[in-house]
């Protein structure tokens, strides 16, 4: 199998080239972006293994781009569009729409709703895309997905999801614009059976994690994953996504955007860019607001029914951000592979893969998702148990 590599520059990506060249099944790897990261590809080949990985440095353009995936197997993306703005933005669906136009399986990482939304619209036409996509593999959207669906399959009757994540911030490429990205805009929620708009990083609250998370504020996010569970787990009455980061709560990355700043040489404020933002947003926070341990973590809560009385099905992972963010890509490369991909063109994670046999995989390499049981909440004695 050869696979080509989107932001292989990435953190993300170098990760996932990694794992790719341990695979035995993977005869070569092809480092797809732009001539200026010719240079630091090569470098990334001579260290990894120059005899099964490759460069194509090329324009990033549909044209360039189907150029490179021409006979190759699987394409993934790590491009990271969340956080990098415009550009990787349209570098996702540029990539995206190469992999329309080869036919080429394409699995991505994306997390931003409004680029998946533009990726998951190609599942409109018939024929529209002879292949298999399956955008926004990530943890938020992706493990979370599965992680619904997987809790949903336990109930007869579904009324509410609710998902939320944390990341520490001395975890590795858990950087302050990751949250920006999240708590930005409005975030789309469904409330009495209602799509609605709420703003974003707006209602905060405490959740629990399993430890060593445990509480942790969050506050409400813009998530892709309702774009899509309702369709596949049934219609429900509510829906919403949370986010968080320790020591860091949306009343305070507001203040810090509410503070203007003005350009040299003019009396009117401008508004901050993302990266001032972020700095003015660090530098308010001290050292000691971090928790020491630098997990990660999501939990996913559906409530429902089963056998006619009420019933909450709540999974969990905690882990490094680092394999929560790559594993599922990785896994989905490995079910691709192997051809258990369960959906035809453009499709999300939960319709894409069977969550038992995902999740098996996953735990395969080394993040395991459990399925919890509620303790007592209560602030003293907080706790969520592996069920047994």
């Amino acid at each position: 199998m050869r696979v080509a590599v989107l932001g292989g520059a990435s953190r993300r990506g170098r990760r996932v080239i990694r794992d790719l060249l341990e695979r035995p099944e993977v005869s070569g790897v092809v480092l797809v972006g732009p001539p200026e990261h010719e240079r630091e590809f090569s470098q990334l080949v001579a260290v990894l293994d120059p005899r099964r990985a490759v460069t194509a440095a090329i324009p990033l353009t549909v044209e360039g781009i189907a150029q490179a995936f021409g006979g190759l197997d699987l394409a993934l993306a790590c491009l990271e569009s969340g956080g990098a703005g415009e550009e990787g933005i349209e570098q996702e669906l540029t990539a995206f729409e190469a992999a329309v136009a080869t036919g080429i399986p394409y699995v991505s990482s994306c997390e931003d709703p409004g680029t998946i939304e533009a990726m998951l619209g190609k599942r409109a036409g018939p024929g529209e895309f002879p292949g298999v996509a399956v955008p926004g593999m990530s943890w938020s959207p992706g493990l979370s997905n599965l992680l619904v669906r997987a809790a949903s399959e336990q109930l007869d009757t579904i009324g509410s999801i609710r998902i939320a994540w944390t990341v520490s911030r001395r975890d590795e490429g858990a950087d302050l614009a990751r949250l920006l990205a999240t708590w930005s805009g409005d975030a789309e929620v469904i409330e009495e059976g209602q799509r609605r708009w709420r703003r974003a990083g707006s209602r905060p609250d405490r959740r629990f994690f399993p430890q060593p998370v445990g509480w942790q504020r969050v506050g409400l996010a813009r998530g892709a994953e309702i774009l899509t569970l309702p369709q596949t787990v049934g219609d429900v009455e509510s829906f919403h996504v949370e986010a968080g980061m320790d020591g860091i709560s949306a009343a305070s990355l507001a203040r810090a955007a509410a503070r203007p700043s003005r350009a040299r040489g003019t009396a009117r404020a401008a508004r901050p860019s993302l990266g001032a933002l972020t700095r003015s947003v660090a530098a308010v926070l001290h050292p000691s607001a971090t928790r020491p341990s630098g997990w990660s973590a999501l939990r996913v809560d559906v409530e429902g029914t089963y056998a006619g009385s009420a019933r909450t099905e709540t999974y969990g992972i905690v882990d490094h951000l680092a394999n929560l963010e790559t594993a599922p890509l990785v896994v989905a490369r490995l079910l691709a592979a192997r051809g258990e991909v369960q959906a035809q063109g453009v499709a999300p994670p939960e319709s894409a893969f069977d969550p038992a046999r995902f999740l098996a995989v996953l735990a395969e390499r080394g993040v395991r998702a459990a399925r919890l049981e509620r303790g007592d909440l209560s602030p003293e004695r907080a706790t969520l148990r592996l069920q047994r």
